[in-house]
């Protein structure tokens, strides 16, 4: 049976998430965003250190405030990384990030990314027990897109959702890991992306 332990910042985030979304957004064209490709994540407390690059996935909205600026809500995940005697699953993530970006020409765009991500990971060690504990930390990206037609677009992303995050504890008992005295995490990635605009 496994203890699940969140922290607070998943609920935080999406609050966030529901005021950044706007009635001015509505204004300009909405887009459907998704994505898939490879993640690498790593994981490091006092002792022992997890390297991987799994498989995964994200899908979102896009909303512009003008034709040069944007948000992107987005959720993703990614599968299972072992090592060390440990498994760590960094879960669902929920991303809310500034969209800038400039048309290169009718066909291409480019974009940057920056904001933040919950991302919410789960720890399980020898014992078989899993803990999931969830941190927020910065984010930063770029990305290329390619329009087919007024509704279709592909791209490529490159995305650092949390860069040496501190997992380790907190004031929260309920959200830490147990026998964890420090911790630092990090998710990136590289998608392909295809979006449909409305």
């Amino acid at each position: 049976m496994n203890a699940i332990r969140i922290n607070q910042g998943l609920c935080t985030l999406a609050t966030v998430m529901a005021l950044t979304v706007t009635p001015a957004a509505w204004a300009y064209d909405s887009v459907i965003n998704g994505g898939i490709g490879q993640y690498t994540f790593k994981y490091q407390d006092q002792t022992l250190g997890v390297n991987g690059k799994p498989a995964g996935w994200f899908l979102g909205y896009i909303g512009r405030f003008n034709e040069n600026l944007g948000f992107d809500v987005r959720m993703g995940g990614a599968g299972n990384t072992s090592g060390s005697g440990l498994t760590l699953k960094p879960g669902l993530f929920l991303s809310v990030l500034f969209r800038p970006l400039i048309s290169v020409s009718e066909t291409i765009d480019l974009y940057g990314l920056l904001g933040f991500t919950s991302l919410a990971v789960g720890r399980t060690a020898a014992n078989g027990v899993e803990e999931i504990i969830a941190r927020v930390g910065g984010s930063i990206g770029l990305g290329a897109d390619y329009h087919f037609n007024k509704h279709l677009a592909a791209g490529v992303e490159l995305v650092s959702y949390q860069r040496d995050v501190d997992f380790g504890p907190n004031n929260n008992s309920s959200g830490n890991w147990t026998g964890v005295t420090q911790a630092n995490v990090s998710l990136s990635s590289i998608m392909a992306t295809f979006k449909y605009q409305f």
